[in-house]
């Protein structure tokens, strides 16, 4: 297969274990130093953010998706729409760019790094 499908595969694997609530799937998908910045700039590692995804289930859906490969090294560029559902607050959906950097070690591909920027709504 090629790298840049590999790498899809993997996104599509991350977004699957997301919206099924798989949180070891998901932890699979990701290195052990893995860093997750959201939106407002915090950051939390893999196991963090794990976390925060069994609080507050979510979907991903991704749109025009880019891949590009430095050897063992990737980076995945693309649209995100982020459906997230907490139990005490109402639905909230997130338009935002995505930047994901992914890594081959071992044989296998797992993301490091994931930098989400939502994008401004338009002045009404």
């Amino acid at each position: 297969m090629d790298p840049a499908d590999e790498v899809l595969e993997l996104e599509r694997r991350r977004c699957a274990a997301v919206a099924a609530g798989d949180l070891v799937g998901l932890a699979e998908t990701l290195t052990e130093d893995y860093l997750h910045v959201f939106g407002g700039g915090t950051t939390s590692g893999r196991e963090d953010y794990v976390a925060e995804l069994k609080a507050g289930p979510r979907t991903h859906e991704r749109h025009n998706l880019h891949v590009r490969v430095y050897g063992d090294t990737a980076v995945l560029t693309g649209n995100i729409t982020n459906t997230m559902r907490y139990p005490d607050r109402p639905v909230r959906v997130v338009e935002a760019f995505v930047t994901q950097v992914a890594v081959k070690h071992g044989g296998a591909w797992r993301f490091v790094s994931w930098q989400i920027t939502p994008k401004r709504q338009p002045a009404s």
